[in-house]
């Protein structure tokens, strides 16, 4: 298809995606600074910045939109997720005839660690 217009043709596809009721364009590799607008010395550049203003707030950068959605887990979150796989740990241990005797073995060995503490006292 042809569209001529008398911007670039980053221009046509803001514009035609504003056209079509986008309720949010997210641009990936556009000029989105002002140096990029004042250093490039192309001809367009003008047209470049009225599709801006027409589009307004639309139009989000790609960077924009992965550094306000960066999933982030909690401290809390992740303290409560450990006790629960702990919790699930010591259940099936203590469900089991495996872990009873391990947990045995465990208990044996705490007893042993408290009495040779206690000798140092």
């Amino acid at each position: 298809m042809l569209f001529p217009g008398p911007g670039t043709s980053e221009d046509i596809a803001l514009l035609m995606a504003d056209e079509k009721g986008a309720s949010l364009i997210v641009a990936v590799g556009t000029h989105n600074t002002l140096d990029e607008f004042l250093d490039k010395g192309r001809s367009g550049f003008s047209s470049t910045f009225l599709t801006r203003l027409r589009v307004g707030g639309k139009l989000v950068d790609a960077k924009g939109v992965s550094r306000l959605y960066r999933p982030r887990v909690s401290g809390w979150a992740l303290m409560v997720l450990v006790l629960a796989a702990c919790a699930t740990i010591l259940v099936a241990m203590a469900v089991s005839p495996a872990g009873k005797i391990f947990l045995l073995y465990l208990s044996t060995q705490w007893d042993t660690a408290k009495y040779w503490l206690t000798g140092l006292l």
